[in-house]
């Protein structure tokens, strides 16, 4: 790996600005810090701080009582991990600043409380009139208003759809 920069970033050849390489290591001490640098990193492993976030919210805001709030309970279950979830990822994507958000959100638990509630009274009016769920209303709602009504980024406000249509849906079920 040591060699590894100078193959790559020779001194005296022009390398085309197209060239792409995929790197995938074990996590080492002698990863070279400069290739590390110019890299951009992905990684399959969860935030340290996700879990504990997860912890957090379920042992401050979420009790038996709320859980067993809204029929049908595991709908109900099923929601509020959801939205728990979105709140402790936003809350992690913070900590990494420009390269989590294009600009700095001051995201709280009002935001959380906010967003269900409002999923609390959308499931109990659905099922009180024996209607379907209308995720669209839930994902404008809870990334829009809710959380959205923060961001000001056009691709900060496109991440927080994403994760709407991939998380605010019937799959969460």
């Amino acid at each position: 790996m040591a060699e590894m920069e100078q193959i790559l970033f020779p001194k005296d050849k022009v390398i085309d600005p197209n060239f792409r390489l995929w790197i995938t290591c074990e996590a080492t001490k002698e990863f070279p810090l400069g290739l590390l640098q110019m890299a951009i990193k992905n990684t399959i492993e969860p935030p340290k701080g996700l879990k504990a976030g997860l912890y957090k919210t379920f042992n401050t805001m979420v009790n038996q009582d709320f859980l067993e709030k809204v029929e049908p309970y595991d709908k109900w279950r099923s929601m509020v991990f959801t939205i728990c979830f979105l709140h402790s990822i936003v809350q992690e994507r913070r900590k990494f600043g420009a390269l989590g958000f294009c600009k700095a959100y001051e995201f709280n638990t009002a935001d959380l409380e906010a967003s269900l509630l409002y999923v609390d009274k959308h499931l109990t009016m659905c099922q009180s009139m024996n209607m379907p769920y209308s995720w669209n209303a839930m994902q404008y709602m809870v990334c829009e208003v809710q959380y959205g009504g923060r961001i000001t980024d056009e691709l900060d406000r496109e991440l927080f759809k994403a994760y709407g249509q991939i998380w605010v849906t019937d799959a969460c079920f």
